[in-house]
Parts: structure tokens; sequence; C-alpha cells
């Protein structure tokens, strides 16, 4: 009788104490010099995630350099927008939030943006992982050069509402750099 109550207490401290739910979180950074001009070519180890002071994994990163897919939310499609692009922007144009979101899900790119430059757009849940941003047709492409020249860091939060800091291991032989998080 004694052996099967141990047994049971040995099974239940195996147990974990609490079941802390953590979620995802995207976080987009653009990094610039003391001259205000974006810095790319940082890796992920550059980069540290605090949580409300305790240190997070970067989980998921993607540098400027990385392939994007950016879904442009438009009453007309924009003409001259493929050619300033360039081919390495898996450019997409539609009139509707909803076909911009499905196929902006369904690529493969790690770097997905929403850009919306209309005021007559549905209202729709933008999936985790997509990055919206409003702009009108005028800054469409000064937006752009922002978006591309971004970082994204993915961390695995405690909460949805955390504080958290991006500190920047600065890399030797640059001059002081600064993160700003968008």
């Amino acid at each position: 009788m004694l052996r099967s109550f141990l047994l049971v207490i040995i099974a239940l401290s195996a147990l974990p104490l609490s079941a802390q739910v953590t979620s995802k979180r995207f976080v987009h950074v653009t990094v610039t010099d003391a001259a205000h001009r974006f810095v790319t070519g940082l890796e992920r180890q550059h980069f540290e995630i605090l949580e409300n002071g305790v240190r997070r994994v970067i989980t998921d990163f993607a540098n400027p350099d990385y392939p994007i897919s950016l879904a442009i939310v438009n009453e007309a499609p924009l003409t001259d927008a493929a050619t300033q692009l360039g081919p390495e922007v898996d450019l997409i144009q539609t009139s509707t939030m909803a076909e911009a979101i499905r196929r902006l899900s369904i690529s493969k790119n790690a770097k997905k943006v929403l850009i919306i430059t209309s005021t007559n757009v549905e209202k729709t849940e933008i999936p985790g992982g997509i990055r919206a941003f409003l702009t009108g047709p005028t800054n469409l492409m000064k937006s752009v050069v922002e978006l591309r020249n971004q970082y994204m860091l993915v961390f695995e939060s405690s909460s949805p509402s955390a504080n958290f800091e991006i500190v920047l291991k600065q890399p030797s032989g640059l001059p002081t750099l600064t993160v700003n998080r968008k």
C-alpha cells in the first residue's frame, strides 16, 4: 500500500507547476547610422530581445536581403511599381484586402508586407507574420524603401502585451548604430 502511494506522489511531482502560454511576436526594426542611413548586412547574432528584463531567443530572423512579398491594395494597379521595385520583390497588386491576405498567406517568403493605399477597403483580420502598413499613393515608394530595409525578429513571448526592448550588439569596426522599432 505504501509503494503505490509513493508512486502517485512521484508521478504528480513530475508534472509542470504551471502551464505558461506563449505567443509568437513579430518585431520589425530598421538600423541606421548617425547620418540616418539604413544599415543592412547584420545577422541574428547582432540582436538581442529582452522581455520584461528576461532574454528571449530569436526563433526566426529575416534581414533586409531576404526576399519580400509585397501586396499593395489599391483601387487601380500601379503601372510602374514592378519596374521600380525590381525582380527580387514578389509584387501582388489587388483592390481587395481578402485577395492580398490570401496571396500573402501562401507566399514562401519570410517577409510579408501588406501596403494599403486606399481608404475604401474592407476591414479584415490580418494574420500574424504579415506586416500591415497604411500609406498614400504618393508616399508608396518611400514606404517600400523603408520596409525593404527592415529586419524581422520573431520570438516567443510570455504575454502579447509584455514590454520588450531590442538590444543591438554593436558590430566591431562600425560607427554607433541605432535600432528603430516600427
